[in-house]
């Protein structure tokens, strides 16, 4: 995906969620990053809990809706991060006109990150009766009927991570054999 094109040709509305070291969790509403020439991310930030939540676990998810059920999550390692040039005092000045005046004064910080996978906000594409898909089942709290479908797992679904024994059972199957070891936990 072309980071820089997506942003530029999309309109809607991003949140980044971050956790601190013992794992709590915060979600913030944050504009669209400026995309680097190498494909960074870089997002203006305030000396709050987002940030002080970076600055103790490096990791982080952007999700970005482009409507109500169309978008993308970003998954992202912290790279580095500025407190002053040119990029900071731009997202200050952005701030202020599209916020409220004065707003860029708290933006305290550039941090930079690293996208390490993108998948689609939510369900994107769907093969089948989708009423029989483990979303679905899980939705209605069928999980008996989970077990079953999911004892010996050959496929896993990538809207959602999901396992299960046959591709019928899931949204966007693909084999297990065929994902690259680093994308398996």
């Amino acid at each position: 995906m072309d980071f820089k094109e997506y942003f530029k040709n999309a309109n809607g509305r991003g949140f980044l969620a971050s956790s601190n070291n013992q794992g709590e969790v915060n979600i913030a509403i944050y504009s669209a990053p400026k995309v680097q020439a190498d494909g960074t991310f870089a997002f203006g930030m305030t000396d709050r809990l987002t940030h002080e939540n970076i600055s103790q676990n490096s990791k982080a998810v952007y999700a970005y809706s482009t409507s109500s059920y169309s978008g993308t999550r970003f998954y992202l390692q912290k790279v580095k991060e500025e407190t002053e040039g040119s990029l900071i005092d731009e997202i200050r000045k952005e701030a202020d006109r599209h916020v409220h005046p004065g707003v860029g004064n708290l933006v305290k910080f550039v941090v930079y990150f690293r996208v390490t996978k993108s998948v689609p906000l939510v369900l994107e594409h769907c093969t089948g009766d989708h009423s029989q898909h483990l979303c679905e089942l899980a939705g209605n709290e069928r999980f008996d009927l989970i077990k079953e479908l999911a004892k010996e797992p050959e496929y896993m679904c990538t809207n959602c991570g999901r396992f299960a024994d046959d591709k019928k059972s899931l949204c966007n199957p693909v084999l297990l054999t065929d994902i690259a070891p680093s994308l398996v936990l």
